[in-house]
């Protein structure tokens, strides 16, 4: 096989599971194995793992479980369903759900085997055809472009096509599109990848603060220059300078960047020498330019300068897809830093999360997630983890029709009763919970159809 691929072998029965265990060793094929649902689940979250071998029908956590959750976390990963001919139904219905295949039980080797050679044959194929895969040095850790929708990735093949180049690039995008993952994307794809990657929010300086960061300075250009410093671009000398809303830049600036770009040279403040440079420029900028040009406030021929390429970062309200990957990946990143143990996001907390507008974009998403996982309890990210304002965003209303005369609906009956619960816990929810015999989260729930605070 041209390609080492790791396998998850999840199976209650342990006689079956030592059987494939031994039989895919001999063939030198890396497997894990555990006799447990839940474990599987720990594990993948724990590992990659190309694919996931699991019975259909197991106490506890459950093939069909496993494979909901395998494609939730990963998609990609390819699922083969073991089933006996009591479950065939199942694993019919699991094939629906995202399974590649399943086999009957007693596993008959020649057809394992037939099919994990067409598993690999495909992994093989899509092997780096990821077009930011082949990088000259890894991305730094927590500056990768993540997202399977076809707009992130019309934005990771534009990247691999200019990243070999040294045209301008100008992003587009909201602010917390992630307009800084994709020009470091540009950058360690590139050619100059060894060299510095330098950023600057042109938004965060005034304007002689900015000229004095870009350009740096000599000792004695002003009071307080008490000794000699370069400047941003200097330090980008053979790299990447990428300037963050350049939209706000005042036009003094913009002219002095102007002849940065057409003469690959600049001064210091306080220095009449001219120093050679070779830098590619990336900017960025969450403003129209167009109406900044209309309006006299961003000069045209920079902006025919900047922009050779223009990059355009999806706001995340527009890639709902991509969201319970985004999420999952936060969850698991915050779980480590919190020194926590792997944790993912349920369905409900999904749904919610894909209904919800994400102003903020993936930063704020991000944020979210910490939250939520600073506060959860257990190994996954429930509804009421995420912030209130996410919660209240995407609530469905709930309207309680008017009854016959003389008969209560069952939601005034259950509400009547619930309230009655609360008032005989002086309020106390999870007690309240435990004594109508349902989950705390399932009683915020019903609180929350029918508006009681």
């Amino acid at each position: 096989m041209d390609q080492a691929i790791k396998i998850l072998i999840v199976d209650d029965e342990e006689n079956c599971l030592r059987s494939l265990r031994d039989v895919l060793e001999l063939e030198n094929i890396s497997c894990t194995t555990t006799s447990s649902g839940l474990k599987g689940l720990e594990l993948f979250a724990h590992d990659e793992f190309d694919i996931v071998i699991t019975d259909v029908r197991m106490p506890g956590v459950s093939g069909i479980d496993l494979l909901r959750q395998v494609k939730r976390l990963r998609p990609e990963t390819f699922v083969i369903m073991l089933t006996g001919y009591g479950s065939i139904n199942d694993a019919v219905a699991s094939i629906k759900m995202g399974a590649y295949q399943y086999i009957l039980k007693p596993v008959i080797m020649d057809d394992l085997f037939a099919l994990i050679k067409d598993i690999t044959g495909q992994i093989n194929r899509t092997a780096g055809s990821s077009p930011l895969m082949d990088l000259k040095e890894p991305l730094p850790v927590g500056k990768t472009i993540l997202g399977r929708s076809i707009r992130l990735q019309n934005v990771a093949k534009l990247i691999s096509k200019i990243a070999s180049t040294d045209l301008p690039v100008l992003i587009l995008g909201e602010s917390g599109t992630g307009k800084e993952l994709a020009a470091t994307a540009i950058h360690h794809t590139s050619e100059r990848a060894a060299k510095p990657f330098v950023a600057i929010n042109c938004a965060a300086f005034p304007d002689t603060l900015l000229e004095s960061e870009l350009f740096g300075y000599e000792k004695g250009a002003f009071t307080d220059a008490r000794t000699s410093k370069a400047g941003r671009i200097e330090e980008a000398d053979g790299g990447t300078l990428f300037l963050d809303e350049i939209g706000d830049m005042k036009p003094a600036m913009q002219a002095k960047m102007l002849r940065v770009l057409e003469e690959q040279e600049f001064q210091r403040l306080g220095s009449n020498k001219s120093r050679r440079i070779d830098v590619r420029l990336i900017s960025a900028t969450n403003r129209d330019l167009s109406q900044a040009i209309a309006e006299k406030g961003f000069r045209t021929d920079l902006y025919y300068r900047l922009n050779a390429v223009t990059i355009a970062m999806p706001p995340l309200r527009e890639i709902p897809e991509d969201i319970p990957l985004l999420a999952n990946h936060f969850a698991r990143d915050f779980a480590a830093r919190f020194n926590r143990e792997s944790i993912s996001v349920e369905e409900e907390a999904i749904a919610a999360m894909q209904r919800y507008p994400w102003p903020g974009n993936v930063r704020e998403l991000a944020n979210a997630i910490r939250r939520a996982v600073a506060l959860s309890e257990g190994p996954t990210i429930r509804i009421y983890d995420l912030p209130p304002h996410i919660i209240q965003e995407v609530a469905p209303s709930y309207e309680i029709e008017p009854a016959p005369s003389g008969v209560l609906l069952l939601e005034e009956v259950e509400k009547e009763h619930i309230l009655k619960v609360l008032e005989m816990t002086d309020g106390n929810r999870s007690e309240a919970a435990q004594m109508l015999g349902i989950h705390r989260d399932t009683l915020l729930r019903k609180l929350k159809k029918y508006g009681v605070e």
